[in-house]
């Protein structure tokens, strides 16, 4: 279990800051494609491997303004290293393909986002590569999933779309160190650091709460310096061979957005917290919030949490059938709080049936298995608007059906 002292922040502020090229306040965005060594030398070396520090070959392998960002990101996931890609579906698959050769095996969380489900049951099959889907939230389930030729666990810390807790202080206790854990916490920036709790490389979606304005898509990989550097071998190495570069100016744009994370976190927080109290007071529909006393998964959620940034900014809301929560839906927005979208994190309420969209490549048995209703609504709760309007509103959008 993590030190409930920790706090990630702490680590962001002792970074040294990268002020612009000219003094700038702001770092300066490098905006090349490729970069001169001055001495061939120089070049030779990094092309065998034998990296130096301020020296950089071409856009697809280090980059200074993915160095920067990796080193923030390090940073909030207490890891050694951090690299962005181009998506969160690039850090999944990237590290995937890194670690895995033709007849490994996966244990995967089955209460997991649509898209990664799909990469695991439909595309790694093509290269002889099996996965097990089980109840994250089952110890024994996982440890009886696993063979002799397991070689990644991948798990999330709050599911997607259901919101369950992983147990990862727990779990990591249980597995071998052989089996590589990955962890998901695109949902939960800054309430879990993984890490700290056993994971060996952490995964955003950099889209989402990180970026927390839906202009841009990007990914992130948080992991050791050795695996890092496995990643960017010029001969075998995943992200540069596969190409998933995420280009300077989102890199730059990332970095900057960042910055307010802490404030941005708290503020969704908190607002979902406040709603999911509101609704489940009317007594009428299952909410389902980790940061409920009445949550099954509450203390495990509060014992490996830190402290002052909430239980995120998702809540579930099962409304039992597709009608209802189609006009749940198209009510909330047309009184203009949130959008009917998928993605998470904006500062607008976005909301999205989750069966019908972000889960539609779970199969129906594996939908009914994860307990995810039809009428199942998925809420990132945004900060625009004034808050005691906004938990009226869902309030009375609710007691309406």
């Amino acid at each position: 279990m993590q030190e409930k002292t920790y706090c990630p922040v702490r680590n962001l502020s002792k970074l040294k800051h990268e002020f612009g090229e000219y003094g700038g306040v702001n770092s300066s965005i490098h905006a090349s494609t490729t970069f001169t060594t001055l001495d061939p030398t120089t070049m030779e070396n990094i092309f065998q491997g034998e990296s130096e520090e301020g020296c950089y070959l071409y856009g697809r392998h280090f980059q200074p303004n993915s160095i920067q960002l990796g080193k923030v990101m390090a940073a909030i996931e207490n890891t050694e290293a951090g690299y962005p890609v181009s998506s969160g579906m690039a850090a999944i698959s990237t590290v995937i393909r890194q670690l895995l050769k033709t007849g490994d095996h996966v244990v995967a969380s089955q209460d997991i986002y649509g898209g990664t489900y799909a990469f695991f049951k439909n595309v790694l099959p093509k290269n002889q590569i099996g996965t097990t889907f089980v109840d994250p939230t089952s110890i024994h389930e996982i440890q009886n999933a696993i063979q002799e030729n397991t070689k990644v666990l991948y798990l999330e810390m709050h599911s997607n779309p259901n919101l369950k807790v992983l147990n990862l202080s727990k779990l990591s206790d249980h597995i071998s160190p052989d089996i590589t854990i990955i962890i998901d916490n695109t949902f939960t920036p800054l309430t879990y650091t993984p890490k700290n709790l056993g994971a060996d490389i952490v995964i955003h979606s950099g889209t989402k709460f990180l970026n927390g304005m839906s202009d841009f898509i990007s990914g992130i990989i948080c992991c050791s310096q050795t695996f890092l550097q496995e990643l960017m071998d010029l001969h075998t190495g995943e992200l540069m061979l596969s190409g998933p570069t995420l280009d300077p100016r989102s890199a730059w744009q990332l970095q900057q957005n960042i910055q307010t994370l802490p404030l941005r976190v708290q503020e969704h927080s908190t607002r979902a917290l406040n709603i999911a109290q509101e609704l489940e007071s009317l007594n009428k529909f299952p909410v389902v919030y980790p940061g409920l006393p009445s949550n099954p998964d509450y203390e495990i959620a509060l014992e490996q949490s830190n402290t002052d940034y909430g239980f995120g900014g998702l809540i579930g809301l099962d409304l039992e059938t597709q009608a209802n929560a189609r006009k749940f839906i198209i009510d909330i927005q047309e009184m203009g709080w949130g959008f009917n979208a998928v993605s998470l994190g904006y500062y607008q309420t976005l909301l999205s049936i989750s069966g019908q969209s972000t889960s539609s490549e779970i199969d129906p048995q594996t939908q009914e298995q994860m307990q995810l209703s039809p009428g199942f609504v998925r809420i990132s709760v945004g900060y625009k608007g004034n808050p005691d309007d906004q938990i009226t509103t869902f309030s009375q959008t609710v007691k309406k059906l």
